[in-house]
């Protein structure tokens, strides 16, 4: 059996698990390889494709003009997005500076990002640490919004190193996940009265992931988050189990039931066992 239909009876079709315990370990992790390829593919790939394609021609059209030379910054436009939350203001008029990171404290406590910019420096917060301030004469930096389309094609090399490093740790998180599908299983295959390996149902809670990441990659594309979706996804995966084992568990009773009802079939003229 391929892969890809091993993917799709994974989703519709519990029954064939029990078949899925045949499969050799390199083909289970290929599998959990090709799996997880389509989800980053779906989830990320797309995404960036359809956002960033035209990155040089973004930086072109979106970004204003800008020079930052000999500690001085110049924007040739006031920028000011402000939704109760994120604050973005740039404004490098000689005349208009903003007060030091101290002193902007109070005025952004209930912000969670801060970015403020003026023709000497600039103050940063984020939701993990207070107002930080650096001045441009103290960077030593020279740069344009010339120099940052020239850093075009090297960006686009550091997106392709990011993206295979984060392919990498997003593999590694799902067998950690199904790490903890396979503990859970445990318990479940316990309460059932079922004995399976832990190597068993770890390579079952590889299949069980299959149908949650499809339901995690489209809610990817929504316009808005579902809390604790997480629950939701591992659980998923749990429910599939406990479905597998009540499946198997049905099955191993009905053919000792189809054994037995065979070994009671004797003759009637000579008494033996058929």
């Amino acid at each position: 059996m391929n892969i890809f239909r091993e993917m799709s009876l994974s989703v519709y079709s519990f029954k064939s698990y029990k078949e899925f315990l045949n499969n050799r370990k390199s083909k289970v992790f290929l599998f959990a390889i090709v799996v997880m390829l389509i989800y980053f593919v779906l989830t990320i790939i797309v995404p960036f494709f359809q956002l960033g394609s035209g990155l040089g021609a973004m930086i072109r059209e979106e970004v204003p003009d800008f020079e930052l030379s000999n500690g001085v910054l110049w924007v040739d436009e006031i920028v000011q997005i402000d939704d109760g939350s994120n604050c973005i203001w740039v404004d490098t008029n000689p005349d208009e500076v903003f007060y030091d990171a101290s002193e902007m404290e109070s005025y952004y406590a209930g912000y969670i990002n801060v970015i403020l910019m003026d023709s000497e420096k600039v103050i940063i917060k984020n939701s993990s640490s207070a107002m930080q301030q650096y001045r441009f004469d103290e960077l030593g930096i020279n740069f344009s919004k010339d120099d940052l389309e020239a850093l075009v094609p090297s960006m686009y090399f550091i997106i392709v190193v990011v993206m295979i490093i984060t392919y990498v740790v997003m593999t590694m998180l799902f067998f950690f996940g199904v790490l903890f599908v396979a503990l859970i299983g445990m318990i479940v295959a316990s309460s059932m009265k079922y004995q399976l390996t832990f190597g068993q149902l770890y390579l079952l809670g590889i299949y069980s992931r299959v149908l949650p990441l499809l339901i995690k990659a489209c809610v990817s594309w929504l316009p808005f988050t579902i809390p604790y979706f997480w629950i939701i996804n591992f659980g998923i995966s749990v429910v599939i189990l406990g479905v597998v084992i009540k499946g198997m568990k049905t099955d191993l009773l009905q053919q000792q039931m189809n054994q037995g009802n065979q070994g009671n079939h004797y003759s009637f003229d000579d008494r033996t066992w058929m």
